[in-house]
């Protein structure tokens, strides 16, 4: 009964999983695994739920505060079984985001768990560690959760020490990903117009209280695709044209004859700027993906951070 019970809730979860992505369809397929009886009832080691749980977000909060206890991060053939440390991965993080935000420290012991135990066998972990950085922090993940990652990267800093290589990279990302954060005043940075003109984040004007910041880059391949449709949607344009939406579009890297030369095929109401390669110098946004896309209000604080088009469109249009 109790084992049905489990499969249920994580069918549930993961159905719902399965119905959000981030910037585009994964590419990768370790980054979305169905999930079958089987998989949870015997190739990942589960739990054991004391038989007083009841409800649905007492079970919930219990596999994911308890999920890796009984795996075993110092065998290496456990590690090895790729289709099940993936599925207990996914499953572990589709958890983790069904808990409430006021219950956080139930999923920061989750992550604490599954830290100390990386931390713990740097041996033979690595291959755990990239599906981590794969599943939580690759935009095209539909696993993608900066809050997620943020905890993670917290508990990978404190448990690896000072002295590990790794650190200095873990403080970096973190410091980042804690920039521009929904509801918080997005960064300013400076950017120049084809005349010259000098500008700033603060100082563009917004019509209708919102603004889609795009950062770009016009050679880069996996940007064709997502700015050519934002190009050829009408309601955007037309949202644009009547006032009701300001799209800035910036160039992020330091080559103005390359930025000149893709002038031309840029939608026409939409301000383009070149920032000179200062954004990405300065780690003001986290660049990691081209487009970035950002939603922000009339006084620049953030509604959708580094979100793909057609979860922005939604709010426009």
């Amino acid at each position: 009964m109790m084992n049905r019970l489990i499969t249920g809730l994580f069918l549930l979860v993961m159905t719902a999983c399965g119905q959000t992505g981030h910037r585009q369809e994964a590419k990768n397929p370790d980054a979305s695994h169905p999930v079958s009886d089987e998989t949870v009832a015997k190739d990942f080691p589960m739990p054991e739920l004391p038989a007083m749980l009841m409800g649905e977000n007492d079970i919930r909060e219990y596999l994911v505060t308890h999920f890796w206890d009984r795996f075993d991060f110092s065998d290496s053939l456990q590690l090895e079984n790729k289709q099940s440390v993936l599925q207990g991965l996914a499953n572990f993080v589709t958890l983790s985001r069904e808990v409430p935000e006021d219950r956080e420290e139930v999923v920061r012991a989750g992550i604490e768990s599954l830290c100390k135990g990386i931390t713990a066998h740097p041996e033979v972990t690595d291959s755990l560690k990239y599906y981590v950085e794969e599943y939580l922090y690759n935009p095209n993940s539909p696993y993608y959760n900066e809050n997620l990652y943020g905890i993670y990267l917290e508990n990978m800093i404190a448990g690896l020490g000072t002295d590990n290589p790794l650190v200095s990279s873990y403080r970096f990302r973190l410091e980042l990903i804690r920039k521009n954060r929904i509801g918080t005043k997005a960064e300013d940075f400076v950017y120049y117009l084809p005349d010259g003109t000098r500008s700033s984040l603060y100082a563009t004007p917004v019509q209708g209280n919102r603004l889609v910041l795009v950062f770009y880059d016009p050679e880069c391949h996996s940007c064709h695709d997502i700015l050519t449709g934002m190009f050829a949607d009408e309601a955007l344009q037309r949202a644009v044209a009547d006032g009701a939406v300001t799209v800035l579009a910036v160039h992020t890297e330091d080559d103005e004859a390359v930025w000149k030369k893709y002038l031309n095929g840029m939608p026409r109401g939409w301000i383009i700027g070149q920032d000179k390669g200062v954004v990405r110098d300065k780690a003001l946004y986290d660049l990691k993906a081209m487009p970035t896309l950002y939603l922000l209000d009339k006084d620049k604080k953030v509604i959708l951070k580094d979100a793909p088009y057609g979860q922005i469109r939604q709010l426009l249009i």
